[in-house]
């Protein structure tokens, strides 16, 4: 089977195997970020509707997850080590994002039609995508170096 297909039907197995247990996941995901608010920032209150909003706006995490696991000829190591990259960075961008620009403390929540919410979750559909190819990009010259000898052969 080539690559390319091998690649794709690894990442549907995984993407649906990470959306059966999703709830488990962003739940416990959303919980754990409210608990890192609540330590680095004691005297900011958490908004009883976070884990709702988290759950929603972090279920591209799963894309990252699924396409790094499923990303070929990467050892076991190093794509343990790009998820918990890639969930720091995760981290970062919403516990920024939480504090700062969502439900900033003292100001009602962002309205939904507010520029810098539809940045943050433009930010968050483009994550995954950008955090597979910048960790993964050494490891992607046999998915397409085939499809040039091919072409070239064509010739």
């Amino acid at each position: 089977m080539k690559p390319k297909y091998l690649f794709l039907l690894k990442f549907l197995g995984i993407s649906l195997l990470l959306f059966i247990f999703s709830h488990t996941i962003l739940y416990g995901y959303a919980l754990v970020l409210g608990y890192i608010i609540t330590f680095f920032n004691p005297q900011y209150r958490v908004p009883s509707d976070i884990v709702g909003f988290i759950y929603i706006s972090s279920i591209t995490m799963l894309a990252f997850i699924a396409l790094i696991l499923s990303t070929p000829k990467v050892p076991i190591e190093k794509k343990a080590g790009f998820i918990l990259i890639g969930m720091l960075v995760y981290m970062i961008i919403d516990f920024y994002g939480v504090q700062h620009i969502i439900f900033p403390q003292g100001t009602p929540p962002l309205d939904e039609d507010s520029f810098l919410r539809e940045l943050y979750l433009s930010s968050k559909w483009i994550l995954p995508f950008l955090l597979w190819i910048v960790m993964s990009y050494s490891y992607f010259g046999n998915f397409f170096r085939q499809t040039t000898e091919v072409s070239s052969m064509a010739d």
